[in-house]
């Protein structure tokens, strides 16, 4: 019976570790691009112009990119960033793209000052980052508004 407690208390002890062991991070890009590749998504493993991290992903037919932040000497990285550029040349009126802000809460849509518009999401993973299921529900909060953003804008 005693052997038995032991079990079951070392078991106890060693399920909070084993969970946070499968939580997701930012503090190597292995990590979220394991997800994407689990997923069966390409990936592209990258250095952005600071040296930080960044991911081209193809994603059930979505093109993105995720950029890293909040890095330490280019890694131990605690947040990211999903991001998607539009080349759409001026035709997207301000107007359009600040009712897309006011009605969606997770992202964000701006036009730059070449004309083209960009739409980005920011992630806070900490140090001991997310589950897969919740970074998973972040995916798709991210895909659905893209695919909302790029039916606006018409691309």
């Amino acid at each position: 019976m005693k052997l038995k407690n032991l079990f079951a208390v070392a078991a106890l002890a060693i399920s909070p570790l084993a969970v946070q062991a499968e939580n997701l991070t930012a503090r190597q890009s292995s990590s979220i691009e394991g997800f994407f590749l689990d997923e069966g998504s390409s990936v592209e493993v990258l250095v952005d112009n600071v040296g930080d991290p960044q991911l081209n992903v193809e994603h059930y037919g979505s093109e993105f990119t995720i950029f890293y932040y909040g890095c330490e000497d280019n890694t131990n990285c605690d947040s990211i960033q999903f991001y998607s550029g539009y080349a759409t040349d001026g035709s997207v009126r301000l107007k359009t793209v600040n009712n897309f802000n006011a009605e969606k809460r997770w992202v964000r849509a701006y036009v730059a000052e070449d004309g083209s518009t960009k739409l980005e999401m920011d992630v806070y993973m900490g140090d001991g980052g997310i589950s897969a299921d919740d970074f998973a529900t972040a995916v798709g909060l991210w895909s659905r508004l893209m695919g909302d953003f790029e039916e606006l804008i018409d691309y």
